[in-house]
């Protein structure tokens, strides 16, 4: 059996999605280190857009076991919405997400995030969106490490409030 096989066989869940993300940044620290800085920040991307994915879909009260494929059915509507299309970006934007848990939490009667909390979230996401989106990996990229270095700290901090953004 192929690898891709294997893999499409066992649908991805939402833990799924937190663990990857968790393996993206330990790979994306790797190639900071190894002088890659450009696909160190496209992996730090995807562990961002990873988490904030998982934080809405818990929020919802999605449990880690669930396959993420039927709860991004809904999302995908959604994001036809003319003013959110360019956000949504095939369902990569971390600028979508971010929104997308803001709007979870407004709607969900979560308990309201300290101001600090929030206005980190903020320019934390917009800083993430202002230097990565998914069709940077057809690019060959050209990032400097101090660059590279600040992505990777702005998704570890995404990853390191993860439970607060999820609760």
């Amino acid at each position: 059996m192929s690898y891709r096989a294997f893999l499409e066989a066992h649908p991805e869940s939402v833990q799924d999605l937190e663990l990857s993300a968790r393996r993206r940044l330990d790979e994306a620290a790797t190639l900071v280190i190894d002088g890659q800085h450009h696909s160190a920040i496209y992996l730090a991307g995807l562990a961002a857009e990873m988490l904030l994915k998982s934080a809405c879909f818990l929020l919802a009260r999605a449990g880690p076991a669930d396959a993420v494929e039927p709860l991004l059915a809904p999302v995908r509507r959604k994001a036809r919405q003319p003013h959110l299309r360019q956000d949504f970006e095939s369902g990569h934007g971390l600028w979508f997400w971010s929104q997308e848990l803001l709007e979870r939490r407004r709607t969900s009667g979560a308990s309201a995030w300290s101001r600090s909390l929030r206005r980190s979230f903020l320019q934390t996401c917009a800083l993430l969106h202002a230097d990565w989106f998914v069709s940077m990996r057809y690019r060959p990229g050209s990032a400097k490490e101090n660059v590279a270095m600040v992505f990777l700290a702005h998704a570890e901090w995404i990853a390191n409030n993860h439970g607060a953004l999820r609760s």
